[in-house]
């Protein structure tokens, strides 16, 4: 076990979450090949030529995302017992898998390709000019300020062009945030939804049969429901853009209640606040990512944006960082300042780097 419990905890929950990708992916890239060769059979070389570029990509990432879990493991392997050393670094460029940095180990700038860092990590990268590091040679471990992942990362042969530093990724890491996790709350039906599409289209323009066209439909219609009902806890993430946008964040006392992650590391929780006048409230969190919520466990507190009054939404998180979350406001009371009911300290959003040894 990592002396980062909740570092720890992501380092196990990633090969699962991984090969869930990888088996969508490998899915994906059979179905659209399956798509194309039966295309090309009824004779149209246009569709099948788009169909087979689409199948050609869905195959590509399936690879890549292979690739990428043997990286993870790799990684994974440098991790018990071994020391992160505190590192200069520079952001070289996005890339497709993540990030490039310039690290400076050993007086030298060392390029590496972090993978899953991404636009909101970026921006703290470039705020804070530090890193910490395990260097394993070819394969290294990387973690950033505001995040407990330990980031897969491989040294690059040569060092690229640093680029300059694009408009999106100029703003608040919290509102960057806030923006990806609301688009990823309808990446795992979009595509789903787009196949579904694809074969309302072929039945009506192609002499399939309808009764063979409508059954197909009728199995991608329920495929993309039953997606739908393993991922609709991520549809509230809808609300964070909105909820980061209008501000007025509050410092506050916090504990979560015992909580159990789902694969793609965010769960399902409860969280107690004291504000400094004696305000308390319970806050129902549906989707919170484990990054936060390890957060709120080491620090004993954590920032809120919106009125607390029953029934309303409110985001959790530290501005200024890429953590947050929507919540929901179940009870409000208030005990007196200084009163026994406290719950953590009030902390501030610089406390939630945690310990990176």
């Amino acid at each position: 076990m990592l002396s980062d419990p909740t570092t720890d905890l992501l380092v196990r929950l990633r090969p699962g979450a991984t090969r869930s990708l990888l088996l969508v992916s490998l899915v994906q890239g059979t179905f659209l090949t399956l798509l194309a060769v039966s295309v090309a059979a009824f004779g149209d070389p246009l569709l099948a030529a788009v169909s087979g570029v689409v199948a050609l990509v869905a195959v590509s990432n399936a690879w890549q995302v292979g690739r990428l879990a043997r990286l993870g493991r790799l990684s994974a392997a440098l991790l018990p017992g071994a020391h992160w050393r505190p590192v200069e670094v520079t952001v070289l460029r996005h890339s497709m898998y993540g990030s490039d940095l310039g690290v400076v180990v050993d007086g030298a700038t060392v390029p590496f390709r972090v993978v899953g860092l991404v636009a909101a990590h970026r921006v703290v990268v470039r705020r804070t000019g530090t890193a910490w590091l395990v260097d394993g040679g070819a394969v290294a471990a990387i973690r950033v300020e505001g995040s407990h992942e330990a980031y897969p990362a491989t040294r690059l042969p040569k060092s690229p062009r640093q680029r300059p530093v694009p408009r999106l990724e100029t703003g608040d890491p919290t509102a960057i945030w806030a923006r990806l996790l609301a688009a990823r709350a309808w990446q795992p039906v979009l595509p789903l939804a787009v196949v579904v599409l694809l074969f309302v289209f072929f039945v009506g323009v192609l002499d399939y049969g309808w009764v063979a066209g409508l059954v197909m439909v009728f199995v991608m219609t329920c495929l993309v429901g039953a997606v739908s009902a393993r991922t609709w806890y991520r549809v509230v993430d809808r609300r964070l853009p909105g909820l980061v946008a209008v501000g007025g964040w509050l410092p506050v006392g916090a504990s979560v209640t015992p909580w159990s992650p789902r694969r793609d590391s965010s769960a399902k929780t409860t969280a107690a606040l004291r504000y400094a006048d004696g305000t308390t409230a319970e806050v129902a969190l549906p989707n919170a990512m484990t990054d936060l919520l390890g957060a709120v466990h080491v620090t004993g507190g954590a920032w809120v944006a919106g009125r607390i009054e029953p029934g309303r939404v409110v985001a959790v998180g530290y501005p200024g960082y890429p953590m947050v979350a929507v919540g929901r406001v179940t009870t409000v009371g208030h005990v007196p300042v200084g009163g026994d009911a406290a719950v953590g300290s009030l902390v501030s959003p610089g406390d939630v780097s945690g310990d990176q040894a």
